[in-house]
């Protein structure tokens, strides 16, 4: 294709991506306005309310306002640093909310330790503390407005990504999906290009197929994407190749789908052996001995805290049971953990004694008859996996990461799952990502494996207790 085409009259039209800058732009600047307001609000907090006796000389506030100096700049790189200033970020408010916790976290951390070095001038400890939780209440509310601003402009249809995929699969129906169900992420599939002739005027979940994957080219040129997906698994390696090409030629984004070959991964990496390009998995935050032990820490506190305080409902779930049919309280399961080690998960039991002497080991399902009354309710509110709790503290299992599946399932599922194995590099979990988002029970076990992934990559302390506060509301496919 001749660079001409795209220098005449059929120039491409500016890309979505000019106005994601403007919009980061608007991020920094709503996020310097949080900050000042929150330092004036700390100090107004700290030396003007009297909530908390003061103790010498007032303080004049220019030395403060004079910190700013110092603070948003701090600020604004810890923002950077957790990619807060990314032109298209694809995270839910929460994550997001929860990063902004993260890196004002470790700026106040920061802005203290200055303090025992700066002589210059004495300042409050105390008032940093209040500018803490300040910082997060306004930058998060700011953030908060800004984003609904941005998901209202893509929802009324004002600022698309127009989006042409290449492939008709089971990939491709999911982006589809999402972008249906995620309006919000202003992402719209214009057409799909499929393999097979006999598919091209009919429709992928309500889009259009257009035309076969090998007239991409004449495709991008009549409908002008702002980005081409391949997801055909046979696409031709040299034509990937020059498909890329000719997408940056014109100023169009490309992307192709990651989990070719069964890999599902974004934790995927490149490395440079001499000028060879060789593709593999980057390690796991949990890979890491530091961050291993930061979980069981917090695994053991939390778990031995909850032991204490569900005490009185287990006491009441156990004079339950044994009222329901006087059978076993407890009813212990065999399960595959971390490096598959197999251990006996505890659980209240639910179901009727001897449940599966006939049938072999089978998947729980909705209106179960197998189920005890009792066992109903317990299910119903995930009050049957308390138990687990002493899973963790023995170090069997962790308050979150992938649910262990029963050995019998798991010598099933790696036959047929690609990366299914993976999960079991972290501890097993009494609750999960997979889990909050409703993939429990009878449900896909390729979209449970996603989830899982996504965590065991993009684990953190904060993601954790993310996932434990979702938890409380998480009821999907709870049978």
């Amino acid at each position: 294709m001749s660079r001409d085409y795209c220098l005449g009259k059929n120039v491409f039209p500016m890309r979505p991506v000019k106005k994601q800058i403007h919009f980061v732009f608007l991020t920094f600047l709503f996020d310097s306005l949080a900050i000042v307001a929150s330092v004036y609000a700390a100090y107004a907090f700290r030396f003007f309310l009297g909530i908390i006796p003061l103790q010498g000389d007032f303080p004049e506030i220019k030395a403060y306002l004079r910190a700013l100096i110092v603070i948003v700049p701090v600020y604004v790189v810890l923002f950077r640093a957790y990619g807060l200033y990314q032109t298209a970020r694809h995270i839910r408010r929460i994550e997001e909310i929860f990063l902004v916790m993260k890196a004002i976290s470790f700026a106040v951390v920061i802005l203290m330790a200055a303090t025992f070095f700066y002589r210059g001038f004495s300042y409050s400890r105390i008032y940093l503390v209040i500018l803490w939780i300040f910082s997060i209440l306004f930058v998060s509310v700011s953030r908060y407005v800004l984003i609904q601003l941005e998901y209202r402009r893509k929802v009324q249809k004002k600022e698309l990504a127009r989006v042409l995929l290449v492939g008709a699969n089971r990939n491709t129906r999911s982006i589809i999906q999402w972008a249906r169900n995620n309006p919000h992420y202003g992402r719209e599939v214009i057409g799909v290009l499929a393999r097979e002739s006999s598919l091209v005027g009919k429709h992928l979940e309500g889009v259009s197929i257009l035309g076969k994957v090998d007239q991409c080219e004449s495709f991008i040129h009549s409908l002008k994407p702002d980005e081409v997906t391949v997801l055909d698994n046979y696409f031709p390696r040299n034509s990937i190749a020059d498909l890329a090409a000719t997408c940056e030629d014109l100023m169009i984004d490309f992307k192709i789908g990651a989990d070719f070959y069964g890999l599902l991964s974004r934790n995927v990496d490149v490395e440079y052996i001499s000028t060879v390009p060789l593709l593999g998995f980057r390690s796991l935050p949990l890979d890491d001995f530091w961050n291993r032990l930061v979980k069981r820490m917090f695994d053991v506190a939390v778990s031995l805290a909850l032991l204490v305080l569900t005490l009185p409902v287990c006491l009441l779930i156990i004079l339950a049971i044994k009222f329901d049919d006087r059978g076993p309280i407890f009813y212990r399961q065999q399960r595959v953990g971390r490096d598959q080690k197999v251990f006996g998960l505890l659980k209240f039991r639910t179901m009727a004694v001897d449940a599966e002497q006939h049938t072999g080991p089978v998947w729980a399902k909705a209106n179960d008859r197998r189920r005890t009354r009792m066992g109903n309710f317990l299910r119903r509110w995930n009050l049957d996996e308390l138990p687990q709790f002493w899973n963790v503290i023995k170090g069997d299992m962790s308050l979150v990461g992938p649910r262990p599946e029963r050995p019998h399932f798991v010598s099933q599922f790696r036959q047929s799952i690609p990366r299914y194995m993976a999960r079991h590099k972290i501890k097993s979990g009494v609750t999960g990502w997979a889990q909050v988002n409703g993939y429990r029970g009878n449900t896909s076990i390729q979209e449970r494996i996603k989830y899982d992934l996504y965590y065991m990559e993009n684990w953190s302390l904060l993601f954790d207790i993310e996932i434990l506060i979702m938890t409380l509301f998480a009821f999907k496919n709870a049978y």
